[in-house]
């Protein structure tokens, strides 16, 4: 029989700590230096063992905190338009939201490009953090033509989900969108607004939606932290 490493079997007992007890989530777990003690091991074989927890998005660290038990991953269904304040989560995880910058500007030749628009068309530009409970877990910026939504306004978007908002005070009927995803490493800024490390690993989103008359009306880039969301993708093999 092959002999496993010491790692291994700590991360067994860890990963039976956690489910076995159902530990709760969001709680603090233990620091390398409680678990080199209790399993009389080295810290290089903590580090391998929480490692292995990591990837199992059983635990994560967060800065200036340590290893605690992590959330539920949540799970989006992206063959349709969602709206994060209305997911369906557990009183203690409500989902809310804070608007960190509403303004009018000038886009960038990319955004102007993704929207139709010449680069001297204004656009908002909304940035959003969400968070579930007290926890924030998404950061998006997204990017509408302000011609086409004349006076909107900043308190609109706090009471209402933005689809919502368009369809009732601009009649907008939404046809269609598409997504693309990509791997990416948490920025300074980020890891502030998601209480993160810089360089931590997150998918980043870019939406753009499409009107009943197949024009842009939406552009979104959302930051999301691989830790809080899993994404999955039915597979079909043609025969």
């Amino acid at each position: 029989m092959t002999k496993r490493p010491k790692y291994a079997i700590l991360a067994d007992k860890l990963i039976k700590n956690i489910l076995e007890t159902q530990q709760p989530t969001n709680t603090r777990f233990f620091t390398e230096k409680e678990l080199a003690h209790k399993y009389s091991v080295s810290r290089s074989t903590v580090r391998a063992a929480l490692s292995e927890l990591e990837d199992l998005k059983l635990i994560a660290k967060a800065k200036n905190v340590g290893y605690y038990v992590a959330y539920e991953p949540v799970q989006y269904d992206y063959a349709h338009f969602y709206s994060f304040s209305k997911l369906d989560m557990p009183a203690d995880q409500a989902p809310t939201t804070e608007i960190l910058l509403f303004t009018q500007t000038i886009p960038n030749y990319y955004v102007a490009q993704m929207l139709h628009l010449a680069q001297d068309e204004p656009v908002y530009r909304v940035e959003r953090l969400r968070l579930l409970g007290h926890q924030p877990v998404l950061f998006e910026k997204t990017f509408l033509p302000a011609e086409r939504f004349p006076a909107l306004k900043r308190n609109e978007l706090v009471k209402n989900s933005l689809y919502d908002l368009l369809a009732t005070k601009y009649q907008l009927k939404i046809k269609n969108g598409a997504e693309e995803f990509f791997a990416s490493l948490i920025n300074e800024r980020e890891a502030d607004l998601l209480d993160l490390r810089v360089g931590s690993p997150c998918l980043k989103i870019q939406r753009l939606a499409y009107d009943s008359f197949d024009r842009p009306f939406e552009f979104t880039i959302t930051t999301a932290p691989s830790r809080y969301f899993a994404y999955k993708v039915p597979l079909t093999k043609d025969v």
